[in-house]
């Protein structure tokens, strides 16, 4: 009896690494062959290698244009980007989202599935009054997906 129990309880665990595997292997693989994938600070790090700080804003966009997974760069030489995790003190002093540069570039790389979410994805350049960048910022969301 005991022997069959012991027999059964390998043959569990066995089960359940192999299916912790997979599950590991379904949420790393398309990280590792699409880094838009990865959590937004991951995302943030990979944009910086490509469009490091003090870049001309005409450069950004060329490497954004060149890059089809970053989607098109949408551009506003009147305003930065409203940065959604940096606040400062209105006129009134209630707080509101910081503005960072004078100019901005954004994309929206892509939209994908993930589980019942679909995640929605965007990436701000922020850059100063002579074109040079300061800032990058990430924003990740996620909504429901309807079946």
């Amino acid at each position: 009896m005991c022997e069959k129990f012991n027999l059964h309880r390998k043959r569990v665990l066995s089960a359940l690494v192999i299916i912790a595997g997979i599950l590991l292997a379904w949420f790393l693989i398309p990280m590792i062959y699409n880094p838009m994938r990865m959590p937004a600070p991951m995302i943030r790090t990979h944009v910086l290698r490509h469009t490091p700080i003090g870049m001309d804003m005409e450069e950004v966009i060329k490497i954004i244009e060149n890059n089809e997974r970053w989607g098109g760069a949408r551009i506003n030489i009147y305003s930065g980007f409203r940065h959604t995790t940096l606040f400062v003190e209105d006129p009134d002093g209630n707080p509101t989202s910081a503005i960072i540069g004078q100019k901005s570039v954004q994309t929206h790389p892509e939209r994908y599935n993930v589980l019942l979410f679909e995640r929605h994805l965007r990436i701000f350049w922020g850059f100063n009054e002579k074109g040079n960048l300061i800032e990058v910022h990430v924003r990740s969301s996620f909504t429901r997906r309807l079946a």
